[in-house]
């Protein structure tokens, strides 16, 4: 909720400090792909991944050729689905009304709101979103009457991910002193951490 309200002050303030300009709101929604490997876990061999991957970034002008603003996605990891959220920058160099070269970066984390966590009597597993960043290059053409504008863009992406795997405290078991600060309820936790680097090709468009 904190993190929510951070965006949503960010986007108003620069909102209402848009120099004047026009048009202040800046929308750039694409889909694509990622690319990268992934290791097996059985074998320890290293394989090449293909993986769907959905942006959109919502951003207000704070000068002619720079946008801020914050950006959502959605990112398919083979059995694993992160929504990616986080605060972006956008930078245009070129001519107006020509076709133009788009700086980018974006920072903040990746939910696993969308994965269910496995539960038992036993205890319990679950996933937990971490850092996220990704800095993109691309091209911008706008259209004819300049209301809308293809966009094509390259990306690498890096993000942290991690996996718990919790063994409830059984009744009449004693915890030892070694695990005495795990959280209540708990007789041992294991912590898996993963880390996802990928060259990200996206096509969209803006307005």
């Amino acid at each position: 909720m904190k993190v929510s309200f951070l965006f949503l002050s960010i986007f108003v303030l620069t909102l209402s400090t848009g120099y004047g300009q026009e048009k202040v709101y800046y929308n750039q929604t694409e889909f694509g792909a990622m690319f990268g490997r992934v290791e097996s876990q059985w074998s320890g061999d290293t394989e090449e991944r293909i993986n769907f991957s959905m942006l959109t970034f919502h951003g207000a002008r704070i000068s002619k050729h720079h946008v801020v603003g914050f950006s959502l996605g959605f990112d398919h990891y083979e059995n694993l689905s992160i929504i990616p959220i986080a605060l972006g920058w956008r930078g245009f160099f070129g001519k107006d009304g020509r076709a133009q070269l788009i700086g980018g970066f974006d920072i903040g984390g990746g939910s696993t709101i969308l994965e269910k966590g496995e539960e038992s009597e036993w205890g319990k597993s679950w996933y937990e979103g971490g850092i996220m960043a990704s800095p993109s290059v691309g091209a911008f053409f706008p259209g004819k009457k300049g209301k809308t504008a293809l966009t094509v863009t390259i990306a690498y992406k890096r993000q942290e991910l991690a996996y718990y795997q919790g063994s409830y405290e059984q009744v009449g078991t004693q915890r030892p002193i070694i695990i005495s600060q795990l959280p209540p309820g708990y007789n041992s936790m294991t912590e898996t951490d993963y880390l996802f680097q990928s060259l990200v090709l996206r096509m969209g468009f803006s307005f």
